[in-house]
């Protein structure tokens, strides 16, 4: 690995372009389902966040889908909960579909695991069998 480059990311790859997280959306009626798949940290926390803010006006009901996700840190438990909350100040629900193991393990030591309502059966169905969007984070310059 050459000097400045970044490390490696958890998931171990070490080039800077390539997406570490994807996420795809749909919205079916009145439900939103969100699917998140790979890394989720400081780096690209807030495009969930920015999502999850989008969709909570749509549908009382945003399934968010966490059952492939590699790596979760403090801000994609921070994502979460301003979501929650936003949803329940307007009278809606965010669930949690099948969360990874890191997700539960993260969300329970910050105590926060609790507050959410954690399904273990997938999310509604996006209804067009499109692959997720990769996410790649562009830096200032490159």
């Amino acid at each position: 690995m050459s000097k400045g480059l970044p490390g490696p990311t958890a998931s171990g790859s070490s080039r800077p372009d390539d997406p570490i997280m994807w996420l795809r959306c749909a919205i079916l009626g009145d439900v939103t389902r969100v699917a998140v798949a790979g890394e989720v940290d400081l780096s690209n926390a807030h495009l969930l966040t920015e999502l999850l803010e989008s969709v909570a006006t749509r549908t009382p009901l945003v399934a968010v889908d966490l059952s492939e996700v590699t790596f979760f840190g403090a801000y994609g438990t921070d994502a979460l909960v301003r979501a929650r909350r936003l949803l329940a100040d307007r009278g809606g629900r965010l669930t949690l579909c099948r969360p990874a193991p890191v997700v539960r393990r993260v969300l329970d030591v910050t105590g926060t695991l609790a507050g959410f309502e954690v399904v273990d059966a997938p999310a509604p169905p996006n209804g067009h069998g499109r692959s997720a969007r990769p996410v790649t984070i562009v830096r200032a310059g490159s």
